[in-house]
C-alpha cells in the first residue's frame, strides 16, 4: 500500500502509540475509573512499552485529563452549537422544551460521528466523570460543563416560564440522575435486576433511548411547582 493512503497515525508509530495509549485509557477508565486502573493495565491494553505513557504524557493523571478532553469536549461543543442553531432558527419566538433536551442528550449518543469508536464507552466515560474524586479531573469537568450548564438553564427557563431557579436546579439534578442512570442501565440491559423485575421490558434502540429520555426529562421540567419549600 502506498505510504500516501495511509493516515497520519499510521505513518507515524510515536503518534500512533499516544493514541493507542488514550483509546485504551478510555476503555478501562470508562470500566474501572480512574484510580481503579493501573499503568500497568493501559500498557498491556495499549501493546506498548513501560515508558509509554511517562514520554507522552508525563503521568497516568495527565493522560486521563486528555482522555476526558478528547471526548467530553467536543461532545459539549455539539451541545452548545445545537441550542445557537435552534435559536437561530426561531428568533424571537419560544424553543420547545423537547428541543432544547434534544440539544442537550443527543450528543452523547451519537459520538461515533466525531471519532469516538465506541459510543458506549463514551457514555460510560461522561458518567464516570462526574464521580471521580481525582482533584484535576474534577476541576476539568466542572470548567467544562459550566457553559453546558449556563445555556441550557438559560434556554429551559425561557421554554417553562415561571419556574423558580431553585427548582430549576433540583429538577436538573434530577435530570442528570435520569440521564446517567438511564444510560448505564441501557448499557448493562441484559445483567440488570430491573428486567427481572419487568419482564416486559424491552431493551430500545438509541432513538428510541432518546425520545425516552426527553420525554421524561420535559416532564419532569415542565411539572408544576410544589407548594412545599
Amino acid at each position: 500500500m502506498s505510504t500516501s493512503l495511509l493516515s497520519p497515525v499510521s505513518r507515524d508509530p510515536h503518534l500512533a502509540t499516544r493514541v493507542a495509549l488514550l483509546d485504551a485509557a478510555e476503555r478501562l477508565f470508562s470500566q474501572n475509573g480512574i484510580e481503579g486502573t493501573s499503568v500497568r493495565e493501559i500498557i498491556k491494553a495499549a501493546d506498548a512499552n513501560l515508558g509509554a505513557i511517562n514520554y507522552h504524557f508525563g503521568t497516568k493523571d495527565r493522560l486521563a485529563l486528555e482522555v476526558f478532553a478528547r471526548r467530553i469536549a467536543p461532545v459539549n461543543r455539539e451541545r452548545v452549537a445545537r441550542l445557537d442553531a435552534l435559536e437561530a432558527e426561531v428568533g424571537r419566538r419560544k424553543l420547545k422544551l423537547e428541543q432544547i433536551l434534544d440539544a442537550l442528550v443527543r450528543p452523547a449518543l451519537e459520538a461515533e460521528g466525531r471519532g469516538a469508536k465506541n459510543c458506549d464507552d463514551l457514555m460510560r466515560l461522561i458518567s464516570r466523570s462526574f464521580q471521580e474524586q481525582n482533584t484535576e479531573v474534577k476541576k476539568f469537568v466542572e470548567q467544562q460543563f459550566a457553559e453546558v450548564a449556563h445555556r441550557f438553564d438559560a434556554a429551559i427557563l425561557r421554554a417553562v416560564p415561571g419556574l423558580p431557579p431553585d427548582d430549576l436546579f433540583w429538577r436538573m439534578c434530577f435530570l442528570h440522575g435520569a440521564l446517567h442512570h438511564g444510560l448505564q442501565t441501557w448499557l448493562q440491559f441484559d445483567q440488570t435486576p430491573h428486567a427481572m423485575l419487568h419482564p416486559d421490558a424491552i431493551k430500545p434502540d438509541r432513538e428510541g433511548l432518546i425520545q425516552r429520555l426527553i420525554s421524561f426529562m420535559a416532564a419532569g421540567l415542565s411539572a408544576p411547582v410544589s407548594k412545599a419549600r
